[in-house]
């Protein structure tokens, strides 16, 4: 495990409450804030290990739902307890220490997999599986902002051939089906169109899309390569 910063792993809470009401009583944090709190905890770790190309195995990608399942944990504990957001942070900032003093910190943030993820599935919508068009012009996206900050870098070169691979792939697919050529590049010129708004009008963009799908899809088909 990579060991990081609880400030950094807490970043996401911002959105939270900034203060609730007094509470009538003292607070009561049960077990299930609790779980929720240390699965919080869990994904923001996950989501920074991730980010970094360095993903454990066992967890979907976090940069959306993660963020997504981290405040609105927050926000619920907030209104059900009438504890402050301060308070609720150094809660998942304990959780955070917790899992990376463990003996074996890896060991313990596997042993959340399971639980966490059920959890996650339970209150957040999962991603989006794109098509072949939809991961051609996902990437497309990709490769346009590498390019635009990198020129014609490692990482933008390989952005532009995959591509290529799953352009090329969706129009033999099409003309198989009987589709001309023009009509499939027109399908795929309108798949980068409806990707380019949906990314500048939805909030999370193309972070709803299961993006990994998209290099499965561009994987070499067995004794072929690129």
């Amino acid at each position: 495990m990579r060991f990081i910063s609880a400030i950094t792993a807490l970043a996401l809470v911002a959105s939270a409450p900034s203060q609730a009401a007094a509470p009538a009583v003292a607070p009561q944090i049960t077990l299930d804030h609790r779980a929720a709190l240390r699965c919080s905890a869990a994904f923001a770790v996950v989501a920074l290990q991730q980010a970094d190309g360095d993903a454990p195995q066992g967890w979907p990608p976090l940069a959306l739902r993660g963020k997504t399942f981290f405040a609105n944990t927050g926000q619920q504990v907030v209104a059900e307890t009438g504890l402050p957001r301060e308070a609720v942070r150094d809660l998942i900032a304990g959780e955070v220490r917790t899992l990376q003093s463990a003996k074996d910190p890896d060991a313990a943030l596997a042993a959340l997999a399971q639980p966490c993820v059920a959890m996650l599935d339970a209150s957040v919508a999962p991603l989006i599986v794109p098509d072949l068009k939809q991961c051609a012009a996902i990437l497309g996206l990709a490769y346009d902002e590498v390019h635009g900050r990198e020129g014609l870098s490692p990482a933008a070169q390989d952005l532009r051939t995959l591509v290529s691979v799953l352009s090329a792939r969706e129009r033999e697919a099409m003309m198989a089906n009987g589709r001309s050529g023009d009509e499939a590049d027109r399908a795929l010129a309108q798949a980068r169109e409806a990707m380019t708004a949906e990314a500048k009008a939805t909030q999370g963009g193309v972070d709803r899309y299961d993006i990994a799908h998209c290099y499965d899809l561009a994987k070499p088909d067995e004794k072929t390569h690129y």
